[in-house]
């Protein structure tokens, strides 16, 4: 084959090996082009999807379409602060194709959204350097300054700032001629440079003090003063001392705890400008933790504008945070800002915390408007519009007790009286003391001496527990403000009060039969015991008296169906079948257990017509009725699955967790906010049989890992004043109880349980402990004794 030949078939083979290429290439591109058409379907129905906008980013960036990329990135930008890590892409790709005036002024304006965001030295240095290369040095000194305004107290990267300044400076004097008077000026801003990096306590404050004594030496004797800086220095390393532990677990520690190592950091700093530092080195790694954003906010909220600033951002982070919402408006006040944009910002945040009853938001904003609003008649209508939106899910009637002490302070007590009768007609408050009591004070600050009275009468009628509470504040009441005769009257009102109460709903166990008593007085013992055995004996064989009418309520038994019939427990002794009827009105028929007294066995029985209703009713578990909540369970009619059994495990969990020492105010919604952001799947609060909290609850999550997570985040963690422990749910196991050992009867003859044999007599010869060969006792052949024998023995002859 000759060398024409050899060139046309490589010339070919070339030109089939890129057909090939482009072929392949042509495919990935249509893949592409597919994803980020999926992707654009994706984010056109829903913007707020973060993972779509990322990926779709890197697609546009593989295609190498800039103004795809570039559009990509806004709206990225627009529903989502961005990480360092996207900025600096974002920055970067800018900057290949920046070369007109006009494109690198665009740079600019990306570097100054990007330091926006969040805190990040690596972003601040980038924006320095690439400064240097196209601006002039004023505009480089502002950025920079700028920079280490924000960044230059990071204690562990905030050196790089720094170091880039020093920098620049040091090329400028190179600039200059020696001796001269920009010379002499350019040393010595370089010395004052050094001096503010070494008063700043950083991680390698030892190296920046080695570089300034090597500078120093080159400047001739008494051009700068060493003594300020020599002191600087000493100062920031003793305060390094303190940052350095911190510093060190913050190296090494996971995300998740990072919570608790910047709390504990941010409780030693003392400087402020070091707490807003931390802050925001904290809300980089957390910036989906409400409460770290909430502690921010509350630290700056006098700092006017930069407040604002802060509360923006946090709730671009978590805008589904209640809390943060209502940390804006508090801000906004702060800053006496209009109340039209305050209602803008509560109306906002409504919709954003949708469909959810923002209980506490309301009451934020109506405790704004109460300081701000002038028309009374606009408040009085926006505390209406709060009760009638939100009555279903404000069960202590919060709006309505805070709008009933407004209305008193203002002297109109009766719209207040209205309010309470209409807070305390609720069943779930009419049987609470705490509601009672707090009425009851209202009135004594702003009312009449007469009401306060009635009140008290009423509390102590309506309430089944917490009744020594009452008493003691109505006597408290009574000697502050009433003559002798209203103190009397008092105490004996109590006392008929609470004795009908006791006759009504006391156990009754220890309760003596006046019947089968005997005056004994005159009766000598064995004549005694002779007629109580005699009377019992003749009341065991009397027949049934048919005339005695039982003083239970005259009720038809039901017919309990386990598929359609309900056990319901814990109910108040004044729970009626009206109520219980009332609270599930789609059921056939109700029955509550009485005993024959009349009295209530607190518990009973629903019935409905199909099964699927008593399955939606036990969903119903523990809802309050009468200030108890009820308990709801499955009818089992067999005698053993009655017995009660507790339902919940008594073995490690480890995807669960304990906590206690919560506000006994706090609710179960409360309580999932606060463990939300830790991935919480269910919360249980731990009630009493009043339904009030007793500080507990458990807490679970999907696996060990979050429940792990959560437990470094959470234990000890404020919440309202109280610092909570978190633990591994690991409960005790429960106690069996020990079988009773019957004691003997007081009439059983005693048995002396020791033998009444000599001790001499009881201890064996030599002959008979020693044993046979074979193992066998040995048996004795030691003539029986004789009375005598005995006689000398115990007289030891």
């Amino acid at each position: 084959m000759s060398d024409e030949e050899k060139d046309m078939d490589a010339n070919m083979s070339d030109e089939q090996g890129n057909s090939n290429t482009e072929s392949s290439s042509d495919d990935e591109d249509k893949e592409l082009m597919a994803k980020v058409e999926e992707l654009e379907k994706q984010i056109s129905a829903n913007k707020y999807l973060y993972d779509a906008h990322l990926e779709l980013v890197e697609l546009y960036r593989k295609l190498g379409d800039l103004n795809s990329l570039r559009e990509s990135y806004e709206r990225f930008h627009e529903c989502f602060p961005l990480t360092p890590k996207i900025w600096l892409d974002w920055i970067r790709d800018e900057i290949k194709i920046a070369s007109s005036e006009e494109e690198k002024k665009r740079v600019f304006q990306i570097f100054d959204k990007a330091v926006e965001d969040y805190l990040s030295v690596e972003l601040w240095t980038e924006y320095a350097q690439y400064s240097i290369g196209v601006s002039n040095l004023e505009t480089t000194r502002s950025i920079i300054e700028r920079g280490l305004t924000c960044a230059g107290l990071h204690a562990s990267e905030g050196h790089l700032l720094w170091d880039t300044l020093r920098e620049l400076e040091n090329a400028h004097i190179s600039l200059q001629e020696k001796g001269s008077a920009a010379w002499t000026a350019q040393v010595k801003r370089l010395g004052d440079i050094f001096k503010r990096q070494l008063s700043v306590p950083l991680m390698n404050i030892e190296n920046t003090y080695e570089e300034w004594q090597q500078w120093h030496k080159t400047l001739p004797d008494g051009l700068y003063d060493p003594k300020p800086v020599e002191w600087g220095y000493k100062k920031a390393r003793k305060i390094l001392g303190d940052y350095k532990p911190f510093e060190e677990r913050l190296l090494i520690a996971q995300t998740e705890e990072f919570d608790v190592i910047y709390r504990e950091y941010i409780k030693i700093v003392k400087d402020p400008s070091t707490v807003i530092c931390l802050y925001e080195r904290a809300v980089l790694p957390l910036c989906l933790s409400p409460n770290i954003w909430a502690q921010y906010c509350a630290y700056v909220i006098k700092l006017g504008d930069a407040a604002l600033k802060v509360s923006d951002r946090a709730l671009r982070n978590c805008p589904w945070s209640e809390e943060l919402w209502i940390w804006k408006l508090r801000v906004m006040e702060w800053l006496q800002r209009d109340n039209k944009e305050e209602l803008s910002c509560f109306e906002q945040a409504l919709q954003s915390l949708s469909p959810s009853p923002c209980l506490d938001l309301w009451l934020s904003y109506l405790e704004y408007s109460r300081r701000n609003e002038k028309d009374g008649a606009k408040l009085e209508k926006l505390f209406s519009d709060a009760v009638e939106r939100l009555w279903e899910h404000d069960a202590q009637r919060k709006i309505a007790r805070f709008h009933a002490r407004l209305l008193a302070k203002k002297e109109n007590m009766q719209a207040a009286r209205k309010i309470w009768s209409g807070i305390l007609g609720d069943a779930t408050n009419k049987g609470l003391a705490t509601a009672w009591l707090e009425f009851a004070n209202l009135e004594r600050q702003y009312g009449e001496v007469n009401q306060v009275r009635s009140i008290y009468k009423r509390a102590l009628s309506a309430c089944t527990e917490w009744q020594q509470a009452i008493v003691d504040d109505w006597l408290m009441f009574e000697r502050e403000n009433g003559t002798l005769e209203d103190v009397l009257k008092c105490v004996e009102t109590c006392k008929s009060l609470v004795k009908v109460y006791a006759q009504t709903y006391s156990n009754q166990n220890n309760q003596s039969n006046d019947d089968t008593r005997m005056d004994t007085s005159d009766v000598k013992k064995g004549t005694k015991r002779k007629q109580h055995r005699e009377e019992i004996g003749q009341k065991k064989r009397m027949k049934p008296d048919k005339t005695h009418e039982d003083k239970s309520p005259q009720q038809k038994r039901l017919e309990k169906d386990p598929k359609t019939t309900v056990f319901v427990s814990n109910l108040h002794s004044s729970v009626k079948e009206k109520q219980l009827k009332e609270l599930f009105p789609n059921a056939t028929e109700v029955e509550v257990a009485y005993d024959k007294k009349g009295r209530s066995r607190c518990y009973g029985y629903i019935k409905f017509a199909k099964e699927e209703e008593a399955m939606t009713a036990l969903a119903s578990d523990r809802i309050p009725l009468d200030g108890r909540p009820v308990f709801i369970s499955e009818l089992k009619p067999a005698k053993m699955e009655r017995k009660p059994a507790f339902k919940y495990s008594t073995t490690v969990e480890n995807n669960k967790l304990f906590v206690k020492g919560l506000p006994v105010t706090k609710t179960k919604e409360e309580v999932e906010e606060l463990f939300k952001p830790h991935k919480a799947i269910d919360v249980r609060v731990i009630l009493k049989k009043s339904g009030q909290s007793k500080g507990l609850a458990y807490v679970e999550f999907a696996n060990e890992a979050d429940a792990q997570k959560a437990l470094k985040a959470t234990d000890g963690m404020k919440v309202d004043d109280h610092e909570i422990s978190v633990a591994i749910s690991a409960p005790p196991p429960k106690k069996e109880k020990k079988p009773e050992v019957p004691e003997p009867s007081r009439h059983a003859r005693s048995r002396l349980q020791v033998p009444l044999i000599p001790r001499s007599l009881q201890v064996k010869s030599a002959t008979e402990k020693s044993g046979s060969t074979n193992g066998n006792a040995a048996v004795s052949t030691a003539a029986p004794k004789s009375n005598a024998d005995f006689r000398n023995m115990l007289l030891k002859k």
